[in-house]
Formats: structure tokens, sequence, C-alpha cells
């Protein structure tokens, strides 16, 4: 629940309010925990998780499972997930307002950096990025980051002490 409480932090931060018809797209998106806190958050939005539904670090996780958690929550008429792969996939064309992730990036090795670049080709003007991860001094994330996008804020929850984790509150440079 703690990263939980660090994006609602993050959300105050938007300029949009709760109650505003808004597309979220979750990068990474698992069983669907930040999807979730997402539509609950915006009681209007409407969020499409993208996952590849393979990677080791979340076993037992599967589009079918992401499916049943949002249907239990009441919240599938808003939430969809896919298959899809930010290093592969292409949203491009599609019109998100906010970006979402946790926890997907640092898991892609060196493939971070292309994919850093690829969210921003897919984000439209006055849109925001919100990314949890584990960004560590010297890996060159937050250069990058700061080099692409405008860093609105980091936010980085004490409770976390397992790793140097920040969300960061991003918009298109």
């Amino acid at each position: 629940m703690v990263v939980g409480r660090a994006f609602l932090e993050a959300f105050d931060m938007l300029p949009f309010s709760r109650d505003q018809e808004i597309d979220i797209m979750d990068l990474g998106c698992g069983l669907g925990f930040l999807s979730s806190v997402c539509a609950k958050f915006y009681r209007r939005a409407r969020v499409t998780g993208i996952d590849t539904f393979e990677h080791a670090s979340l076993k037992g996780s599967s589009l079918e499972k992401a499916n049943e958690n949002v249907r239990i929550l009441g919240i599938s008429d808003r939430v969809h997930f896919e298959r899809g792969d930010v290093l592969s996939s292409d949203y491009g064309g599609m019109e998100f307002d906010l970006f979402v992730s946790n926890l997907v990036f640092h898991n892609l090795g060196r493939r971070r950096f292309g994919a850093y670049d690829r969210l921003l080709s897919w984000m439209p003007p006055n849109s925001y990025a919100l990314l949890g991860d584990a960004f560590r001094e010297g890996k060159g994330d937050l250069k990058h980051l700061a080099n692409i996008f405008t860093i609105e804020k980091e936010i980085e929850p004490k409770e976390i002490s397992w790793a140097p984790y920040k969300i960061l509150v991003m918009s298109k440079a």
C-alpha cells in the first residue's frame, strides 16, 4: 500500500481533477494493481494496461488474472488490459493524458533507455508520465530522463528502504 499512497500523492500534483474524463496507460501492468489505483482515484478515467504477462518478476501474472482482479473491484467497465510491450508495441497514434508505470523499466536492463525514448514518442503535448522505479545513482537514468522530459517532482517514500525507489512526475519537455 505504500506504493499506492505514493502514487496518490503524485496524482494530486497533476492538473487533472478526480472527476475528469482522462485516458491512462499503465506500462507493465502485471496483475493490474496500479491500473486499479488509477481507476479508483480518477473516477471517470479509462485505463489501458499493457504487459507481456511473461516476466519472471511477477509469477502467476496473466491477462486473465488482471481482468478478474478489476472485475472483482467493479471497475472492469473502465479498465482494459492487453498484451503489449513498451519496446515493440506502438501506441504513438493514441491520445493518452497520463502514462504510469511501477517497477518495470529497471527490468529492461540497458534497453530501458530506448524504452524511455519510446514513451516520450507516445506522449502528446500536455500529457504526463509517472514512473516509479529503483533509480540507482550512477546508472544514468535520471540524467537521461531529465534531458528528454521535464521532471516536475521526485517523490521518495520514506517507508521504502530496500531500494533507491522514487516516483518521477514528468511532463513532455
